[in-house]
């Protein structure tokens, strides 16, 4: 019996490293780039509802004399009922306190039945005890809006999506550089 006699030995060929990197690096970066517009105005729309909720709780407070304790990089919404609108006048003290006319159309909610409308827009930047005295009304209501839910969406819409980015690039150039190192010479 004759065999025929090999003419040598053919090394199979190299498998290509990094293609499944650069694919899945190339798609992450692709679904980031519509996450970095989208993203922003889904967490945002959060953000309003999570504060909207939050602003719905109204505090009654003394209008003749009364204060509440202001948490740093807060904002607070006084409001009278309807009523009162016209003849209310407020004088609102601390330190680091920027007080702003309200919209007196937006109802921040009740208070035993009764729709309190927003008078002065209250940002505080430190926590401090804040003082309020109404004068030409009966009820005086204060809500919170927090600085939580911005910074929440703040990180989901905006820091998220750039630090998943930047993982993506990572990810396509990494698989680039093993491709270019797999692939035969």
């Amino acid at each position: 019996m004759m065999y025929q006699s090999s003419y040598g030995y053919a090394a199979p060929p190299r498998k290509r490293r990094g293609v499944k990197r650069l694919v899945f690096g190339i798609l992450g970066i692709l679904a980031n780039g519509v996450g970095l517009f989208v993203m922003p105005f889904v967490a945002g729309f959060i953000a309003l509802m999570v504060s909207g909720i939050g602003s719905m709780e109204l505090t009654p407070l003394d209008p003749g004399s009364d204060s509440f304790e202001a948490s740093s990089w807060s904002s607070y919404t006084l409001a009278v009922p309807a009523d009162d609108l016209d003849s209310v006048s407020c004088t609102i003290n601390g330190t680091d306190v920027d007080v702003e006319a309200g919209d007196r159309t937006y109802s921040p909610g009740t208070v035993d039945g009764v729709a309190y409308y927003e008078v002065h827009e209250i940002m505080v930047s430190s926590t401090q005890e804040v003082s309020v005295n109404c004068e030409g009304t009966d009820a005086v209501a204060l809500s919170e809006l927090g600085f939580t839910s911005t910074a929440v969406s703040f990180g989901v819409g905006i820091v998220l999506p750039i630090i998943l980015g930047l993982a993506a690039l990572v990810l396509t150039i990494w698989g680039l550089i093993a491709l270019v190192a797999s692939s035969p010479r």
